[in-house]
């Protein structure tokens, strides 16, 4: 079984599969290596993640607070910052439900929101990143098994 936090990112991929705007071009990747025909589209994963032991029985649980980044990308057009704009509602309409990560996490919130410009590709894009920390409980011995 895959550690919690895999399994995050995977639910989350999930959920995000579909939306009307960026359709199954959904990766769980970090990597910006994508072509004009790959676009629009959603990158996820997760960044850091702070923990915090409690209880004095072993094993302890560790209440975990990570970060998990929705970066959604499309070509540079006149209408680019709607566009950014409608996949940060639809994303956030999905994941401010809570219910795609189910008994996965305790509490899902949106951190932040930064969007910006990358023309490191064949065509410029414009980048919107979505940061929502995600608080969830594993034992300190079964990183696999959400609490």
């Amino acid at each position: 079984m895959s550690h919690v936090r895999q399994q995050i990112r995977d639910a989350v991929i999930t959920a995000l599969t579909g939306l009307a705007t960026t359709g199954a071009r959904v990766y769980g990747s970090r990597l910006y290596a994508l072509k004009d025909t790959d676009l629009p589209a959603l990158l996820i994963n997760t960044e850091d993640e702070s923990i915090e032991a409690v209880g004095v029985d072993e094993p302890q649980w560790l209440i975990r607070s990570l970060l998990l980044t929705v970066r959604g990308v499309a070509q540079q057009t006149a209408d680019l910052d709607d566009k950014l704009d409608t996949i940060a509602a639809e994303v956030e309409t999905v994941l401010g439900a809570n219910a795609p990560l189910g008994a996965l996490a305790n509490i899902v919130g949106l951190e932040s929101i930064d969007t910006k410009m990358e023309s490191k590709l064949e065509k410029p894009v414009g980048i919107i990143e979505m940061n929502y920390r995600i608080t969830y409980t594993t034992a300190a011995n079964a990183p696999q098994v959400a609490l």
